[in-house]
């Protein structure tokens, strides 16, 4: 039967990719980036040739029976070609190479994984790189950054970059749930994946799906738990808590999967993946620095309201400081309602007050001296703001005071009043002229 490659996508990782493509609009930029890459000849295709073995019928009857048995299977009909690398490691890649008569995918995968893998958990690895292959997501890695001078990980702003790396977890979900369809086997994907991050064989490791997912609990419980936010691959117990919901629902019933009992509804899977994904996102891990960061975002939005002169400047150096240190979200940190920050601002700043340490209310002040400046100048409302924070979390006015000059003279005045105000008389003339022409 014919496989819905949209329906088995994961919601999250379709909604991450559009918003990319429309608010970032880096589809121009991707583009450039092919068209530059097919420029210098630097195709992907000869550096496998070059560095590995084109695992051909004649040169590896298993693993090419295997790859075409499993592409014939996904109904995969591009060209293709798979190669082996070097390497002990369990990994396995796809790319796409793009040449004058159009994208060829190409998989690579390592020695080790044809080593230790056996049939059904080399489809289920395969089947995840050929997944990332159909919902272009290799395509997307174009906007990892390569520039050695560049402090980013992409060519992104900060909350598209953080865009960005939340989305690469969710990519894995969906290339997962190919996989599984590769398989169709959830112990073979499962046995595939816990190989491919640990690199041992039955031999060395007790393949325990269940005791694994019994992690989830922990983790759910125990956020500080979780310590790689940023890393590319969300954390293996999430994953196959993610493809066993999926293994059992009527998503994958209905493009093949044979589902044992009644089948979780669509609504339920993708709701209990999103729970699941939540877990890894970064957040504060413990409800003092939860407060921290709730007075930084709600004490920074009475601030920027302080002078009635709300700038650009001071709103990104607010969400700035938030994605810097917080949360990879940030905008769902702002409140802008006043009544609401006036009620919410006492009961965070009382937790800081009450737990916080000297460095903690410093740091907080420090970052609301930081929106302050941010306009070019420190306006009378705005430092009896940051003082009147000050008190509520237990910092004296003198040390307050304190605080904002080291902050001033840290990061300067941010904005040249004098340039906006010259730069805002040469935009309203040129209207002017503009509209009398």
């Amino acid at each position: 039967m014919a496989i819905d490659w949209q329906d088995v996508r994961y919601r999250g990782d379709a909604r991450d990719v559009q918003e990319l493509l429309e608010t970032y609009r880096v589809g121009d930029y991707l583009e450039a980036f092919e068209a530059e890459r097919r420029n210098q000849d630097q195709g992907i295709r000869e550096k496998l040739l070059k560095h590995g073995i084109r695992l051909t019928e004649r040169i590896s009857p298993r693993i090419y029976g295997i790859f075409s048995d499993l592409c014939t299977a996904l109904d995969i009909s591009t060209e293709k070609e798979i190669f082996c690398l070097p390497d002990q490691k369990v990994n396995a890649f796809a790319a796409v190479d793009v040449r004058e008569d159009g994208a060829h995918s190409l998989i690579g995968v390592t020695s080790g994984a044809l080593e230790i893998l056996d049939d059904a958990e080399l489809r289920s690895i395969l089947g995840h790189e050929i997944g990332h292959f159909l919902y272009g997501n290799n395509r997307l890695n174009a906007l990892i950054s390569t520039d050695p001078n560049n402090p980013s990980a992409t060519v992104l702003p900060p909350l598209g970059e953080s865009l960005f790396l939340r989305w690469r977890k969710k990519a894995e979900i969906s290339a997962d749930r190919v996989g599984l369809l590769g398989s169709r086997d959830f112990k073979a994907s499962a046995r595939g994946l816990l190989k491919a991050t640990f690199g041992l064989s039955e031999k060395n490791l007790n393949l325990d799906i269940d005791a694994l997912l019994a992690q989830i609990d922990e983790i759910k419980g125990h956020r500080e738990m979780i310590t790689e936010s940023f890393a590319s691959h969300p954390l293996l117990p999430i994953r196959l808590k993610a493809l066993q919901l999926f293994s059992r629902s009527d998503r994958a019933k209905r493009n093949g999967f044979p589902v044992d009992g009644k089948a979780i509804s669509d609504g339920d899977l993708e709701q209990g993946v999103d729970e699941l994904v939540q877990l890894s996102r970064r957040y504060p891990g413990n409800r003092l620095h939860e407060a921290v960061m709730r007075v930084i975002s709600l004490g920074g939005a009475q601030i920027l309201s302080a002078d009635r002169d709300i700038t650009d400047d001071e709103v990104k150096i607010l969400i700035h400081i938030l994605q810097r240190w917080f949360t990879d979200e940030p905008e769902k940190e702002i409140v802008t309602k006043a009544e609401e920050i006036v009620a919410k601002l006492p009961e965070e700043a009382k937790i800081v007050q009450e737990q916080g340490s000297v460095q903690e209310r410093r740091f907080i002040l420090s970052r609301l001296a930081d929106i302050a400046l941010a306009d070019g100048a420190l306006m009378d409302p705005e430092g009896a703001a940051i003082l009147k924070i000050g008190e509520q979390i237990g910092v004296p006015t003198k040390a307050a005071y304190s605080v904002i000059v080291g902050a001033a003279q840290a990061v300067g005045f941010r904005t040249d009043a004098k340039l906006n105000q010259i730069a805002g008389e040469l935009r309203d003339s040129l209207q002017i002229g503009f509209s009398e022409g």
